[in-house]
């Protein structure tokens, strides 16, 4: 039984919090739904929230939000919580983040997340139509990458999808996308990028082009072997939140599935880093008076004139 459906929200705490505003808004094309005592919201479709920012003195991730598959799921995350002797505390209504049936806690790695039953929805989505389908997932800095999987495998249910080698583990949940949840080694908790789902290979390289006019691209467009998806990362710098949009991202419907241990390299990051296979030194073709001006120098332009052409293939092993 899965015991989490999807990912829900982020929360940030940033040192200003309009110019984080601006960068989810103009950058990322999230609309804002709420501000309610210092705190801002914002959405991409008719939930609430995606992402939660309030001021404060330092730039870090405040916590995660994951919506259950039921309120049987809640109780039984209370339950295995209990057993493991971590405390939670019951969230529920307008002074929890809109969400109901719901409980907090901090994992032993120092990530605090809430998981609930429902959160507020608005009539209609207010973020303009930019192709954007969900929040995706969360990659996150972990000091003890395996005490950690084991956790959330335990007290959240979550699957393994995939390892790249002892670097980071893929973990999935209930709407079956190849990882909600991504935990690689090093750091104590810290928040590396949150992932939106676009509908299409275009939507991607539109936000592509997009975060160059803002000078908010990170990097450039790659392929992931893991997941399959194809993507570009944005950033604010200033506040070290980094976003990424991405196509394409695999689901796996067995649940059986244990994962793959994948290989570390550049090409596992990016399938396209490694570029085109060197090519075979070229054959210099037999000397050939000049073409006349009129078919051009190619070997199509040379035959359109009447010219007999006999030219090796390049590259082709006889």
């Amino acid at each position: 039984m899965h015991l989490i459906h999807e990912m829900g929200y982020a929360a940030y705490e940033v040192r200003s919090l309009e110019r984080a505003v601006d960068f989810f808004r103009d950058v990322c094309q999230l609309e804002v739904s709420e501000r309610r005592g210092g705190i801002v919201y914002l959405t991409g479709d008719n939930r609430h929230h995606w992402v939660r920012l309030q001021e404060g003195p330092q730039s870090r991730l405040v916590g995660l939000g994951y919506r259950a598959a039921s309120a049987a799921a809640v109780s039984e995350v209370a339950t295995r919580l209990d057993r493991r002797g971590v405390a939670w505390t019951r969230t529920d209504g307008p002074d929890n983040d809109l969400t109901v049936g719901g409980l907090r806690f901090t994992a032993p790695d120092g990530v605090t997340y809430e998981v609930y039953e429902q959160m507020l929805a608005l009539p209609a989505s207010i973020a303009p139509d930019r192709g954007i389908a969900c929040l995706l997932h969360a990659v996150l800095f972990i000091e003890d990458v395996a005490a950690s999987v084991d956790f959330y495998r335990d007290v959240l249910g979550m699957l393994v999808s995939d390892r790249i080698e002892n670097v980071i583990t893929f973990l999935r949940c209930g709407n079956q996308y190849h990882h909600s949840l991504a935990l690689a080694r090093g750091g104590t908790g810290e928040l590396d990028h949150i992932a939106l789902l676009v509908k299409d290979i275009e939507d991607v390289l539109a936000f592509r082009a997009h975060a160059q006019l803002h000078e908010a691209l990170a990097g450039d467009i790659v392929k992931h072997v893991a997941s399959t998806s194809v993507s570009i990362y944005t950033q604010l710098e200033e506040e070290s939140i980094g976003v990424e949009f991405c196509n394409g991202h695999d689901k796996i419907e067995d649940d059986s599935y244990a994962g793959r241990l994948i290989k570390a390299g550049p090409t596992t990051v990016n399938a396209w880093s490694g570029g085109f296979p060197a090519r075979p030194e070229a054959r210099t073709a037999q000397a050939r008076p000049p073409a006349a001006s009129v078919g051009g120098g190619t070997a199509a332009g040379v035959a359109a004139m009447g010219v007999d052409v006999d030219v090796e293939p390049v590259g082709v092993d006889s």
